[in-house]
């Protein structure tokens, strides 16, 4: 039974949305692909997740609630991260061939790629022609060949 005072986000809203009140709900990157249960606002507000599974958790998302003018803004959470260059496309090409054979997440720009920070991927990395640092920021990987919008 719920209490009509809970918070349960239900929705993301579709449209642009300035009236009401916002809860910011800070989520790592594996935060961001689960869509139920508990968590806990910025503000340590309780919020219970009962969202539709069609849909992916984004920077900047703003979700409705059960409550009328109150709505969830999703804060992707930086993260602890290796940023991955080399000289030639076809070095950083070995490179991720290799990472995803070992199913590590990995966020691909044009020349960098960046994945979660691990002494045991660093230890990888030494096998390769690429430079290599512990950088900061917010993580967005692929999400995988069957899961494409």
């Amino acid at each position: 039974m719920s209490n009509k005072n809970e918070i349960i986000v239900t929705d993301w809203i579709k449209k642009n949305c300035h009236d009401g009140n916002f809860l910011k709900l800070t989520l790592s990157s594996d935060q961001r692909r689960v869509f139920r249960g508990k968590r806990r606002s910025d503000c340590n507000q309780e919020l219970q997740l009962q969202l539709p599974r069609d849909g992916k958790l984004k920077d900047g998302d703003i979700l409705s609630t059960n409550h009328k003018k109150l709505f969830v803004e999703i804060i992707a959470q930086k993260e602890n991260l290796i940023e991955i260059t080399a000289k030639t496309n076809f070095e950083l090409t070995k490179v991720a061939y290799h990472l995803g054979n070992r199913h590590v997440d990995i966020e691909i720009k044009e020349n960098i790629l960046f994945t979660k920070s691990d002494y045991i991927i660093e230890e990888l990395l030494k096998n390769f022609d690429v430079v290599f640092l512990k950088v900061k920021k917010k993580f967005f990987p692929e999400v995988g060949a069957f899961h494409h919008e």
